[in-house]
């Protein structure tokens, strides 16, 4: 797998920071779901979560600027 540029990253969110938080966060929920697993590391997570990110199958949203379109 190829790592992603910056440029297609910051196209899919509001920005760098949005699409870091989102990655992390997915990364930890995938860590914790797979701690037990001895083939699993933190560092092949984050390739997981970024590869969801990019794919679309994980989707960053900005509650506040939906809050204030309502």
């Amino acid at each position: 797998m190829l790592p992603s540029s910056t440029k297609d990253l910051i196209r899919i969110g509001d920005s760098k920071y949005a699409v870091v938080v989102a990655v992390a966060k997915r990364a930890r929920t995938l860590w914790e779901e797979n701690k037990n697993d001895e083939n699993y590391r933190l560092s092949t997570m984050v390739t997981i979560a970024l590869d969801e990110v990019i794919t679309g199958k994980m989707k960053i949203s900005n509650p506040k600027l939906s809050h204030k379109e309502a």
